[in-house]
C-alpha cells in the first residue's frame, strides 16, 4: 500500500527532526546508520510533487544545514556523510529540487 502524501510528510519531518536531535545530542554518534538515515531523507524529499518541494524547500534546507554542522565537526569535511548532507542543500540552491 501506497503512503499517502500527508504520511511522508510526516515521516520525512520526523527523520529530520530525530536526526538533528541525535546529532547534537549525542556524544557518541553511531556513524554505521547515518548513510541510511540520509539516504531515506533525501529519498523522501525527492518523492515529494513538486509544490510540495517548493513550498518547504527553506525550511529543509534550513534543517540539513543544521545537520551539517555536527557532521563536519565530529567527522570532518571530507566525510562521506557529510558530503552527502551538503550536497543536499547545494541542491537545493541549485534549483534542482
Amino acid at each position: 500500500m501506497e503512503k499517502s502524501l500527508h504520511r511522508v510528510i510526516f515521516d520525512l519531518g520526523a527523520r529530520l527532526g530525530s536526526l538533528e536531535g541525535y546529532l547534537y545530542g549525542e556524544e557518541r554518534v553511531e556513524k554505521k546508520y547515518l548513510a541510511g538515515w540520509l539516504q531515506n531523507i533525501d529519498k523522501e524529499f525527492s518523492g515529494l510533487p513538486v509544490e510540495t518541494r517548493s513550498e518547504i524547500a527553506g525550511d529543509y534546507e534550513e534543517v540539513i544545514r543544521k545537520v551539517v554542522a555536527p557532521l563536519q565537526k565530529t567527522f570532518g569535511d571530507g566525510d562521506a556523510e557529510t558530503i552527502r548532507c551538503k550536497d543536499m542543500a547545494a541542491r537545493l540552491k541549485g534549483g534542482n529540487q
